[in-house]
């Protein structure tokens, strides 16, 4: 496996757990807040979307540091 590979790896994975989070965390706790349906489920999709562009954003700069580290 090279670099590439490693790091697009590592986002897809940071992506699919924040998923699984989110889906978790929304089926609990989550309860009808906005007006429909629809509103309360766009929420909860922008505040995925935001959390996994910040945590996509720190995997940018560390999984290039990492693999270096580990396969040196």
């Amino acid at each position: 496996m090279d670099k590439n590979t490693f790091c697009k790896r590592v986002a897809i994975g940071i992506a699919i757990i924040t998923a699984i989070i989110f889906l978790i965390i929304g089926l609990c706790f989550g309860s009808i807040i906005e007006g429909s349906l629809f509103g309360e489920i766009a929420k909860w999709a922008l505040m995925w979307v935001v959390v996994t562009g910040i945590l996509e954003g720190f995997a940018y700069f560390l999984a290039p540091l990492v693999w270096n580290m580990t396969h040196k």
